[in-house]
């Protein structure tokens, strides 16, 4: 069967709107940054599972993020060129935990919802041998923050002094009118909100919202496979930000005000906040520009952004006290150093979490483990208990030093004098342990 011919060219529509495919073609754009190119995957598969594969994914992509979906692209593109595959069984499954070892075995997670998928939606190419077998494999979590554990200084948190240099150096260059209004902002909100850049790219004009308790944003969540747009949390930020972000808005509506040469007031709350000004120039009607304003197609690109971040410390001249080199600037370590500032300013994990906007509470344990205030508070509670029991062991004031042990312990575990009547010892049969009153 011919991949071209396949299903009578049905359309299939991406999770993000305005986006669709049909599974015969070469290039899936899922939304305005990502596309797949699952054939070079379905190259590498024998006949019977090409179309399967290719169904599968179609179903994925309009249910899951195109993230999701490049991941799981990829990962089945080096699976299968790195071994010679009939059919997915336990072999198969056992050969790719293998091939991921140890430290990339949480990927097997991917492949796990994958095929358990595919096998229910009864397309060939997929044995109940395989699903066991991933059943019987330990699935280690991702570890994640090594860079925050390592306080590595080009990936990590920013120290206090590398943080004010930046942020001092994007307000002198945007009053110098050597930076962009649209840069500052995005810059600013990145160090002082820590979302994620998908989330500050997505923010629309709507969401800058000023009343009697002060200035906020409306942030879209974009993890947890939300649609776009369809879930936020609100942040306050500052009047400074404020009037600066509504002073971008401004720029935005005049400059399509401008291009069409018509007014857009009714308008102006779904103009995006970062928008993408030559996706506005290629437009040539405003019927279409207004029918894709609900849409991602006109907000800036992560990869403009990002480029525009990794770039800025070089060409500024904005240099790390601890390397004497341009920072590593990314928006990963703004959120990094947003969880450690918070956490060394004694936030709960909870108050944590919220602030990085995490699911759970798991992926901000990172900050309150690696806070070297807690060392220190864990090192001088524990003191007491060691300090005696290290001097018996080295001889040293020995029964001094065992009523010193006694006490914490009985201290410890609230353990009165007219209990320990009631002790026995460990080889007894009729033992009973201390009691907590």
């Amino acid at each position: 069967m011919e991949i071209k011919c396949i299903e009578n060219e049905q359309i299939f529509f991406a999770k993000m709107n305005r986006y669709s495919f049909k599974l015969s073609d070469k290039k899936w754009q899922l939304d305005k940054e990502n596309c797949v190119y699952p054939h070079k995957v379905v190259d590498r598969m024998p006949t019977k599972m090409k179309l399967s594969y290719l169904k599968t994914l179609a179903y994925y992509a309009s249910e899951y993020s195109s993230f999701y979906i490049q991941n799981i692209n990829n990962l089945f593109y080096k699976w299968f060129g790195a071994m010679t595959i009939d059919t997915i069984d336990d072999k198969a499954i056992y050969q790719l935990n293998v091939y991921l070892g140890s430290e990339r075995n949480y990927k097997l997670n991917i492949i796990k919802a994958f095929i358990t998928k595919w096998k229910n939606l009864n397309y060939p190419g997929v044995e109940a041998t395989a699903i066991r077998m991933l059943e019987k494999i330990k699935i280690i979590p991702n570890q994640t923050g090594d860079a925050v554990k390592r306080r590595d200084p080009n990936k990590g948190p920013l120290t206090e002094a590398e943080f004010n240099n930046i942020i001092n150096a994007v307000g002198k260059l945007y009053h110098e009118k050597k930076i962009q209004c649209f840069l500052y902002c995005y810059i600013l909100l990145l160090a002082i909100t820590g979302r994620r850049p998908l989330q500050l790219i997505s923010l629309k004009a709507k969401d800058l919202i000023k009343n009697e308790k002060g200035c906020f944003l409306n942030v879209p969540k974009v993890k947890q496979r939300k649609c776009f747009r369809k879930e936020f949390n609100m942040v306050m930020i500052e009047p400074f930000l404020y009037d600066s972000l509504s002073m971008l808005i401004n720029q935005n509506q005049a400059f399509v005000e401008d291009k069409f040469s018509v007014g857009i007031s009714n308008y102006r709350g779904e103009l995006p906040i970062f928008m993408n000004l030559d996706k506005i120039t290629e437009t040539k009607m405003i019927e279409v520009f207004l029918s894709d304003l609900t849409t991602d197609f006109f907000h800036m690109k992560i990869s403009v952004m990002s480029k525009l971040l990794k770039h800025f410390p070089s060409k500024f001249d904005v240099r790390s006290e601890r390397t004497n080199s341009y920072i590593e600037l990314n928006a990963r370590r703004f959120r990094y150093t947003l969880g450690s500032r918070l956490a060394n300013e004694g936030a709960s994990i909870e108050v944590i979490a919220k602030a990085l906007d995490h699911k759970s509470v798991n992926s901000s344990m990172i900050y309150i483990k690696n806070n070297p205030d807690n060392v220190y508070d864990i090192d001088k509670r524990l003191s007491a208990f060691f300090n005696p029991l290290s001097n018996i062991l080295m001889g040293i004031e020995i029964e001094e030093n065992k009523n010193f042990f006694i006490k914490y312990v009985s201290d410890a575990f609230f353990l009165l004098e007219d209990t320990k009547e009631d002790l026995k010892c460990l080889t007894c049969k009729k033992f009973n342990p201390w009691r907590a009153l």
